[in-house]
């Protein structure tokens, strides 16, 4: 089965005037809302990502990373577009060596 995939971010919780135990309550409140918003245009809930993202040096500051959140949602394909699209099935082993890693980047 082949599918759309739709990246959101995960939402901030203001931390102002807030005591632990809110801040998980509000964000857990506010990432159902955006899963059930999404759910009624048709998108099914599939993942939650996080993604390291390298924060380069600069004259006062240690190079360091931040890690941002993403909620994944994918939705069927429908059998239309289905021929259409590039299936992982039909990609060859060398071809797929090819497809270039989408890691974490990292400076050496």
């Amino acid at each position: 089965m082949a599918y759309h995939y739709k990246i959101e971010p995960v939402p901030e919780v203001s931390k102002k005037f807030l005591n632990s135990k809110s801040i998980s309550i509000r964000s857990a409140e506010m990432m159902q809302r955006v899963i059930e918003m999404e759910s009624k245009s048709g998108w099914e809930f599939f993942d939650v990502k996080d993604v390291k993202i390298p924060i380069k040096k600069t004259f006062l500051k240690s190079a360091m990373e931040s890690t941002v959140s993403f909620l994944v949602f994918r939705k069927l394909r429908n059998s239309g577009h289905l021929n259409m699209s590039v299936n992982d099935d039909n990609i060859s082993q060398t071809e797929k060596e090819n497809i270039p890693n989408l890691g974490p980047a990292l400076k050496s």
